[in-house]
């Protein structure tokens, strides 16, 4: 003997005979999946995933800001050669104009009047360069201090407020 139960329906005022197990069974996985998915946590693993998806979009951010630093970084030391070779330039002229004012110094009959435009020329020039080395010096200094800190893991965001001067240009 069979031990199924069978539920009588009215359809049309036509009645079918259906076996009552397979559809509590199906109500049991229904109700059993049900707790499993409350139990698993799934909008946990779902926050889980979206805060996984946050970091990397993050990290990518991240990521761009360091490499256009990079370039940008990249552009600056490219400019350093020309200031350099400036610098030499007007070394030499400086050389050239300490020479001739050593000529003019022995040659006898020049007056302090004559030399007096060559060594303001001769000053200006000093102070140029002073000013072309300091300047130097600086871009060296943020540029070192930049490195350091993006070996050091720090921010684009912090570094960014720390040199408000510094432009980031996107590579494409």
């Amino acid at each position: 003997m069979v031990d199924e139960s069978y539920e009588i329906r009215e359809t049309e005022n036509e009645y079918e005979v259906i076996p009552v197990k397979p559809i509590r069974s199906l109500e049991k996985r229904i109700s059993d999946l049900e707790r499993a998915t409350i139990s698993a946590g799934i909008p946990q693993i779902q926050s889980l995933i979206g805060q996984i998806i946050e970091l990397i979009k993050t990290n990518q951010r991240l990521i761009d800001e360091i490499v256009r630093a990079d370039n940008e970084l990249r552009n600056e030391l490219s400019k350093i050669p020309s200031k350099i070779d400036d610098l030499i330039f007007n070394m030499k002229s400086l050389i050239e104009m300490i020479k001739a004012a050593g000529e003019v110094e022995t040659t006898p009959g020049i007056s302090q009047e004559a030399i007096k435009p060559l060594s303001d020329l001769m000053q200006k020039l000093v102070e140029q360069n002073q000013k072309l080395v300091d300047a130097n010096q600086a871009v060296l200094e943020s540029l070192d201090s930049i490195n350091r800190k993006l070996k050091a893991g720090t921010p684009i965001s912090t570094l960014m407020s720390q040199y408000p001067g510094l432009k980031i240009r996107r590579e494409e």
